[in-house]
């Protein structure tokens, strides 16, 4: 099966996504103790069962027949190695009480915290290619290092799921990649979702609203947002976008930081210091959109500019903090706030985050293709036949 996609897939990200590529890809070779799906039910992952035990923690035993891509049984010294990477604090929180059975601390909610993508359970691979994972597919070809314009996935032995070629086609590119026979197309373009309406070959999945873009200005002083009509910011999304104050179950995660332990911050250069811009990722057209938009409509006042940066120093400017505002996509949808907060820069919790506008993704999917679920989270999985 071909799948087409519009943005980048890093191994060195895995296993946690950072677009709608990476989420997607990840799916299939990574997996957590449990999942969620997308009405909020839990569903077995690596853990067959869990209990609640005494003193307010939880016990996970693994099943019997997880296993690595190499074929190495998954412990519960494994779960442990892999936390330790990405969530140390709960690593050194939890026990081993046998080979396959693990007592971890309660969350501050139930389960959902567990199905978090950085708790995937992973070891390094010979070499620092792929993270080694347990999930129905494993990379055999193409982008080992950084990103890659193809890449290859074969199903594990005696699983029923087909060989999968990914290729990163660019996001004008998405019309021509149906053209040439993409059994899957993740997109967000406009003019691809209504080429695919024509084509009675595909169908069109909503992918759910999994990013929300924020304005996010360092200080107390925050630019002249208040004053704009936010819905207007819809028409500069040339994908699916919608009000991000339109979002379910009430308030923004990240506008709930100060429940959270986090170390004081502070203005890191004050507002006399800024340059007198709004600065994005220049990879992501609808963040260049967003700060067109914004720029025109007076957001920092008169003579701000709109400027896109490459990833790397776009993510330096932004841990600076010396900028008017940033245009930054988040996760809509996470399983934990408090673990998300730090993937915010330092300074943010003493700085203002606006919400703008929720979006979306699409698959385009060749009829005869095999069944997809989508979990709580956005995460699309290739289900076995």
């Amino acid at each position: 099966m071909t799948i087409a996609l519009t943005e980048p897939v890093d191994a060195s990200h895995a296993p946690v996504p950072r677009n709608d590529a990476e989420r997607w890809v990840f799916g299939q070779l990574y997996e957590t103790l449990m999942r969620v799906d997308c009405q909020g039910r839990v569903l077995a992952g690596l853990a067959k069962s869990w209990e609640q035990g005494a003193r307010d923690r939880w016990t996970f035993t693994l099943r019997d027949d997880a296993r690595f891509w190499d074929g190495a049984p998954v412990t519960a010294r494994d779960v442990l190695a892999a936390w330790r990477l990405r969530d140390s604090v709960l690593a050194q929180a939890s026990a081993i009480v046998s080979d396959r059975v693990l007592s971890v601390p309660a969350p501050a909610t139930p389960f959902q915290p567990f199905a978090d993508p950085r708790l995937a359970v992973t070891k390094p691979a010979p070499g620092g290619s792929w993270p080694i994972g347990t999930g129905g597919h494993w990379v055999t070809g193409g982008g080992e290092r950084g990103a890659a314009d193809m890449l290859w996935a074969a199903p594990l032995p005696k699983v029923a799921l087909p060989v999968l070629r990914l290729t990163m086609v660019a996001p004008n590119g998405a019309r021509d990649a149906l053209d040439e026979g993409a059994d899957l197309l993740v997109t967000d373009d406009a003019a691809a979702l209504e080429y695919a309406a024509a084509r009675p070959e595909y169908v069109d999945a909503p992918l759910g609203w999994t990013r929300t873009y924020v304005l996010l200005s360092p200080g107390r002083d925050p630019p002249g947002v208040a004053a704009l009509r936010i819905e207007s910011l819809r028409q500069a999304v040339h994908g699916d976008a919608r009000s991000a104050e339109e979002s379910d179950g009430g308030h923004a995660w990240f506008t709930e930081l100060g429940q959270c332990d986090l170390l004081p911050a502070r203005d890191p250069i004050g507002a006399q210091a800024r340059r007198h811009r709004v600065v994005y990722n220049q990879t992501d057209r609808s963040a260049a959109d967003l700060a067109a938009r914004l720029v025109a409509l007076g957001v920092l006042g008169r003579g701000a500019v709109a400027t896109g940066l490459a990833p790397t120093p776009f993510e330096a400017a932004l841990r600076a903090g010396t900028e008017g505002a940033y245009v930054l996509r988040l996760r809509r949808r996470v399983f934990d706030f408090c673990r998300a907060a730090l993937e915010l820069p330092p300074w943010s919790s003493a700085g203002t985050i606006e919400p703008l506008v929720d979006v979306r993704s699409h698959a385009l999917v060749r009829r005869g293709f095999p069944r997809l679920t989508v979990d709580w989270s956005g995460t699309t999985r290739l289900l076995p036949r």
